[in-house]
């Protein structure tokens, strides 16, 4: 498959590697701000994504609306994985017109964080018969990631909202008061060079139950995107999320 990559930080670069080594074609890469005589181009417009059958996006996301509604006006199939917008998702999509676009996104691409989510919602509809069980979510990430909390903590702690009926809303900030019963905390580290750990406890006066997912490289998110991109680029159109594709995957 011919692939343009938006974003030469360091997904962008595992991205590349991993799509050439498994005989992809990079034919663009977009950066504003990378150096290199990879980078074919410094922003996204048709000119710059042409000759690809799909793009696959780890970015920033100031300008999303702008690099969606050009992938969806040149049909180019494309996997979101920028995180940080997803306050905007409803008014972006709503401004494409229907069966125009072919985009899946998620604030984490690899199946292995998928699997967990499973796993976590399982956990969370037994342990929604044991309130004495009160949920957390930490994460731990590298200094130099971006956005706090990460699209897959949000992920997660929609998870449980969906399936604890005791809660009803996330926290993310600094908390300098009493934690509301209904709310749960989503805590985020940041320091040396972990690639992504979350851990969702439920914990009681009595006892402590944990759930981790840790991630070894960053190769598993570029393996998932890669595979989202051969999903999405199979005639598929419309606005999706991973969630769909692992409906689809698992029957």
């Amino acid at each position: 498959m011919r692939m343009a990559i938006v974003g030469f930080g360091r997904m962008g670069h595992v991205v590349r590697e991993l799509a050439l080594r498994e005989g992809h074609e990079v034919v663009a890469i977009i950066d504003p701000h990378a150096q290199g005589p990879e980078v074919t181009a410094k922003d996204v417009d048709a000119k710059a994504i042409e000759g690809a059958e799909a793009v696959i996006e780890f970015s920033v996301p100031e300008g999303i609306e702008d690099r969606i509604r050009c992938y969806a006006e040149t049909r180019i199939p494309a996997v979101i994985a920028t995180t940080g917008w997803y306050d905007r998702m409803d008014s972006i999509r709503d401004s494409l017109k229907e069966g125009s676009c072919s985009i899946i996104w998620s604030g984490n691409f690899a199946i292995g964080v998928h699997l967990f989510f499973s796993i976590v919602r399982h956990a969370a509809r037994v342990m929604d018969k044991f309130p004495s069980y009160d949920p957390v979510v930490q994460e731990l990430f590298h200094a130099g990631k971006g956005d706090s909390p990460s699209g897959t903590s949000l992920m997660l702690g929609n998870i449980l909202l969906e399936e604890l009926s005791g809660k009803d809303r996330l926290e993310s900030a600094r908390l300098d008061r009493k934690r509301k019963d209904s709310e749960i905390h989503l805590s985020a580290a940041r320091g040396g060079s972990n690639p992504g750990t979350h851990t969702l406890i439920f914990d009681s006066p009595v006892d402590s139950i944990e759930i981790t997912h840790r991630a070894r490289s960053r190769e598993g998110f570029a393996a998932g995107a890669l595979q989202a991109a051969s999903w999405i680029a199979d005639g598929k159109k419309g606005f999706f999320s991973i969630d769909d594709m692992m409906a689809d995957l698992t029957g």
